[in-house]
């Protein structure tokens, strides 16, 4: 049996954690966005629950490279590191590499074990790791925005999504009685879906710099410039380059220009998941994740907000029972991360 890895006992669900007779050793994860790099050192807990410890946030404006921020951790757990990771970023990943979407970084896992020191390295997508975590994490790890009617008489698909850096999307599947699959996609990048003159303007007014004017460019941090002088733009407002909290503080505040980006963004962030939701057949819930989610959360949960995310026409009844939660928790992809790991823990 390789190194780092337990006995298991056989288990005809492929997902369920009682493939995991006994305790792993403990894995390195990552969780790689546009913005913060972050490390621990991931174990199992109770019941084979995964825990996490050595928790390192690091800007990725410090590093050329992601080998160096890694390199950075590593020497800082000392020889205790573990010899294996799984690293989860902001991107597609393709034959053991990734380049990061809002980043100029590649990551190779043949590259990374050669100049690192691993075993073995894992590279999934970050949203997969994200939304491995919803059924790990506690009650209070959620703000929940809408109770909704949820049938808890069968498991159902589970919507994960947010706008952070980018605009993440995952779905988590039900196998079996507990375990889970989880189906990611790049839905971030389908294009952005007006619905009212003042978002037609917006997206017109995007047009004239942007060939293809995405969800992710509209909702997300990294379009938030973009967007901000396209409105001062449409509204003859000389733009200067404000930081997203202080935009968020005028529109309190009552400023037009303000309010309604924090509008356009939380309800076009609900209208962009009742749309995911309603194809998916994601009934067991929208949970909705990332920095921008966060700090829009009073807007999300606004009625207006909501509103768009049910009216869907003569499938509107469809989407009465589907409660909504916003993730409050940074360390969430961390603990999908591990998640995802022990869950691929082989059967001999």
């Amino acid at each position: 049996m390789p190194a780092g890895q337990t006995r298991a006992v056989a288990c005809l669900n492929s997902s369920c954690r009682c493939r995991v007779a006994a305790m792993a050793d403990p894995v390195l994860v990552g969780d790689i966005g546009g913005t913060n790099v972050r490390f621990a050192v991931a174990s199992q807990g109770f019941a084979g629950k995964p825990v996490v410890s050595d928790v390192s946030v690091m800007p990725g404006d410090d590093f050329e490279r992601f080998d160096d921020a890694l390199g950075l951790y590593l020497n800082q757990l000392g020889k205790g590191a573990p010899k294996r990771a799984l690293i989860a970023l902001a991107g597609p990943v393709q034959k053991g590499r990734v380049k990061l979407t809002n980043r100029d970084w590649i990551v190779d896992t043949q590259r990374l074990q050669e100049n690192c020191g691993l075993s073995s390295v894992r590279l999934v997508n970050d949203y997969a790791a994200m939304a491995r975590a919803i059924p790990e994490l506690p009650d209070d790890a959620f703000r929940l925005v809408r109770k909704g009617e949820p049938d808890t008489s069968a498991r159902h698909p589970i919507l994960v999504s947010g706008p952070g850096t980018g605009l993440g999307m995952a779905t988590l599947i039900p196998v079996g009685t507990t375990g889970w699959r989880v189906l990611t996609g790049e839905g971030g990048h389908a294009a952005f879906a007006p619905a009212t003159p003042r978002e037609w303007a917006l997206a017109e007014k995007l047009r004239e710099t942007h060939a293809y004017v995405s969800r992710e460019l509209v909702l997300s941090g990294s379009g938030f410039d973009a967007v901000h002088k396209a409105l001062c733009d449409i509204d003859g407002v000389q733009w200067e380059k404000t930081h997203p909290a202080k935009v968020e503080e005028l529109a309190r505040q009552g400023d037009p220009i303000c309010r309604d980006m924090c509008e356009i963004r939380a309800r076009g962030t609900l209208y962009a998941l009742g749309d995911t939701a309603l194809m998916n057949g994601a009934r067991g819930g929208v949970v909705v994740t990332g920095g921008v989610a966060e700090e829009l959360a009073d807007w999300i949960a606004a009625p207006e907000a909501i509103d768009r995310f049910l009216q869907r026409g003569p499938m509107s009844d469809y989407m009465q029972p589907i409660p909504i939660r916003i993730l409050m928790s940074g360390e969430a992809a961390l603990i999908g991360a591990a998640a995802l790991e022990y869950d691929e823990v082989p059967v001999p």
